[in-house]
């Protein structure tokens, strides 16, 4: 008769089945003598230990602070192919025809040495001479090649993106100049042969932007994976700029342009899949800190409340890049959830980054001021009347959504950064089983500014409970008072302590009392903070349609019209999304048409956090 086959031996299930039988064992404990009290709190600090260990090791997937000896190894690649472009660089200055020189004012007689100097001058290395360079070409050429000035000027527009990803690069500076110069070459040669011109200029504008647009990854994401993956992607881009400026030396010296298009053409679609390949392998390395990032936030409301305080107490007036940053993550939470080419198809919405001057504030000498650190102390008071949540403590759930494939392009132009101020409504059809399309497109717009450390203010409206209704206001007024204190309560976490409130004083803020009185007093103040928040970009609202029954109507009306009026304000930039379970008349009556989107399809579920993301492959990695 066999022996029966030995159990197999698993350390590690054993482990874990000794802990549960000890959380068990904890928990039961009543705590009812000094032995059990200091069994749980030992247990209650060995959960704090194990928590602390959890977050640093979710962190190691999103940010890992690289030293000088392991940066220059992560960007070997790029460095290699870098000094390689600038030697090729060089050899089209020094090859470069006199007849370019004589169509620049240059006589046959000049010494080489002087010829030398005054192309070197012609190779512009720095991102504002390059730009310079391409609006100052002639006008009458500009008029006769539209098509192929139009892609030098997308082209510069991708040049601020690489100079700001070249900002974590070793040798930034360096690289910045061979981009330029390469370039430069580039729009020369497209410039002055017209056989070659709409080809080369729509290869080096097709490539500049697919590098650009990856590469702000790293903006966000600061892991050795992806550096080394995005020194790999900009290595490509130099070498595809190397042989471009080499075929154009041998080609001009034959005036064979032919040839070089059809070279151009092959190496210009062997690169792009190159890149593609590479791009989606950063795509997944970023999905991989995405849900690192969103998995912090589960779980633990105090965490995401001081997270948030932290953010609001020291967003920077002059950043221009917060909605793209947004847009990155909101993308990468899409490729996530389907993992498909398709997502590197999505257009960037093509709004330029705009400096918003903030808008003046016109003081009003008849009513008290207070500074933000006294306006503070009235915040407490607030939370009682809330009703309803703000967006962030919403992930405490462990569940995070994407927005559907339609409404994604709409939510990328509400995003990014322009000189007017922009509302979208998004709608879907009412589902009682719970989360709708429109809702989860708001909650992924909380998440990506989370994340991106953009300004916003949030509130998913609900209707009270019965037990927290009050005399002399219907159910939808104690939920627009709550909506409007939630975000009177957000706006009070944002600026400097001693910064002074103009036109609201302390009357102003100890009338929020939570009674029908206080409507009025709590639009003023929300309507003071909005206007002295001039860094707030962006605010989120949910079902608003929820409280306009009734004698909720008027309130709700007046509410959106202290929004609206925001938005009036000369130089603000202040974007409001409203998403909503079925229709609005309040909404239907005050924003645009064009501005509505119906989202139709189920709501898609990103992640439900409850199993450990395995981290051995990468950290082998980080620590090699």
């Amino acid at each position: 008769m066999a022996s029966p086959q030995p159990l197999l031996h698993d350390p590690k299930a054993e482990a874990l089945e000794g802990r549960s039988i000890i959380r068990r064992f904890t928990d039961e404990l009543a705590g009812s003598n000094g032995l059990e009290r200091s069994t749980k709190a030992a247990q209650a600090e060995m959960d704090e230990e194990e928590e602390t260990k959890e977050l640093s090791r979710l962190r190691l997937l999103y940010e890992s602070p690289a030293n000088g000896d392991s940066l220059s190894r992560d960007f070997i690649a790029s460095d290699i192919a870098r000094e390689t472009l600038q030697k090729m660089v060089n050899k089209f200055v020094e090859n470069e025809k006199p007849s370019m020189l004589q169509r620049m004012g240059i006589s046959h007689k000049s010494t080489k040495s002087k010829a030398n100097e005054v192309l070197k001058s012609m190779v512009e290395s720095d991102v504002g001479e390059l730009e310079a360079a391409i609006d100052g070409l002639e006008e009458d050429w500009k008029k006769r090649n539209g098509r192929i000035y139009g892609a030098f000027k997308v082209l510069c527009m991708t040049l601020e993106d690489h100079k700001a990803v070249f900002a974590i690069f070793p040798s930034q500076s360096e690289y910045t100049s061979v981009l330029c110069s390469s370039l430069s070459c580039l729009v020369k040669a497209a410039k002055n042969h017209s056989e070659i011109a709409e080809t080369l200029s729509d290869s080096i504008r097709r490539i500049s932007e697919t590098v650009a647009r990856a590469s702000k990854n790293i903006l966000i994401f600061k892991t050795q994976a992806i550096r080394r993956k995005l020194a790999d992607i900009y290595a490509t881009m130099f070498r595809f700029y190397y042989k471009t400026i080499e075929w154009y030396l041998n080609s001009k010296l034959a005036r064979a342009f032919l040839a070089f298009n059809e070279n151009l053409k092959a190496s210009f679609e062997s690169t792009e899949r190159e890149l593609n390949r590479d791009i989606e392998e950063l795509y997944r390395e970023a999905q991989i800190s995405h849900q690192a990032m969103v998995a912090i936030l589960s779980g633990n409301v105090e965490r995401i409340n001081a997270e948030l305080r932290h953010q609001r107490l020291h967003y920077e007036m002059g950043d221009t890049t917060a909605g793209h940053r947004m847009i990155d993550l909101m993308e990468a939470s899409w490729n996530g959830s389907r993992f498909t080419r398709r997502a590197q198809q999505l257009k960037p919405a093509g709004h330029d980054p705009i400096a918003i001057k903030p808008a003046p504030h016109t003081q009003d000498t008849t009513e008290d001021v207070i500074t933000r650190a006294q306006a503070r102390v009235y915040g407490p008071a607030l939370e009682r009347f809330i009703v309803g949540e703000e967006g962030p403590a919403k992930f405490s759930a462990g569940r995070f959504w994407v927005a559907e494939d339609e409404v994604l392009p709409k939510l990328q132009a509400w995003m990014a950064e322009g000189p007017t101020s922009r509302t979208l409504w998004v709608s879907s059809p009412y589902d009682p089983a719970g989360m709708t399309s429109a809702q989860a497109s708001a909650l992924a717009v909380v998440a990506a500014a989370w994340q991106a450390k953009a300004p916003l203010i949030s509130h998913f409206c609900e209707r009270p409970r019965r037990d927290r209704l009050r005399t002399g206001m219907c159910t939808e007024q104690i939920g627009l008072m709550g909506l409007v204190y939630s975000l009177v309560s957000q706006l009070l976490q944002f600026g400097q302590a001693d910064e002074v409130l103009i036109n609201v004083g302390e009357e102003t803020l100890k009338a929020l009392d939570g009674e029908r009185g206080s409507w009025d007093a709590s639009l003023k103040a929300l309507r003071v903070l909005l206007d002295h928040t001039s860094v707030l970009k962006y605010c989120v609202i949910d079902g608003l349609n929820d409280l306009e029954f009734g004698d909720g109507g008027q309130w709700c009306r007046q509410f959106l019209n202290v929004l609206l009026a925001r938005q009036r304000v000369e130089g603000t930039m202040f974007n409001i999304l409203l998403t909503t379970a079925g229709q609005s008349r309040i909404l239907t009556s005050s924003i645009d048409l064009k501005n509505k989107y119906l989202a139709t399809r189920p709501a898609r579920e990103l992640a439900r956090w409850g199993r450990r993301i395995e981290l051995s492959s990468q950290i082998a990695e980080q620590e090699k």
